[in-house]
């Protein structure tokens, strides 16, 4: 099988999966697209919390947007981390950065608020990279589909470059209830 084939059947297998797919999750900040057992954390590496992918943000990237329409359920106090609850129940929980045990969220703001509608592509947090990076281990983030949100049967993640709001990153399929 040559390379053009092996893209072209990574294609066919999206559109596949995105008519299968209950929900479709956009990336969250542009950057290139990584498995989650690539980041350095032991808690999202083996997906304690549950299945996604992560970003390796751009260098100019300065936004967080909302990966999915819904309802922002959780906002952490130090603005690198939310959650967006959707219609289905889902929980998708994205935050950025490695190393934010200490972090204060400096140089971090919160343009969304708790209970907020949002939709896709709507900005959540803002933040200026050189400030940030200085006192994180990494920037990668990393979007989850939290497992005890719904009944989840499978989250199926795309790679490669991906632009904010605008490009799928994730299919979220939902078990079905019989």
């Amino acid at each position: 099988m040559g390379l053009f084939s092996f893209f072209q059947k990574k294609q066919a297998v999206s559109q596949e999966v995105k008519s299968e797919a209950d929900l479709e999750l956009y990336t969250p900040i542009s950057g290139n697209l990584i498995s989650l057992e690539e980041v350095p954390d032991l808690v999202i590496s083996e997906k304690l919390i549950g299945d996604g992918v992560a970003v390796v943000p751009d260098t100019g990237a300065d936004t967080i947007v909302a990966p999915c329409s819904g309802t922002i359920s959780r906002l952490i106090a130090s603005n690198n981390a939310f959650a967006v609850r959707t219609e289905q129940g889902v929980e998708v929980y994205v935050t950025f950065g490695i190393g934010t045990s200490s972090f204060t969220g400096s140089g971090m703001a919160a343009i969304a608020k708790l209970g907020q509608a949002v939709a896709v592509g709507d900005p959540v947090l803002k933040f200026d990279m050189e400030k940030v990076s200085k006192d994180l281990e990494s920037t990668v983030t990393s979007l989850i589909v939290v497992r005890s949100s719904a009944s989840i049967a499978k989250v199926i993640s795309s790679s490669g470059k991906a632009e904010a709001g605008k490009d799928p990153c994730s299919w979220v399929i939902l078990q079905d209830d019989q």
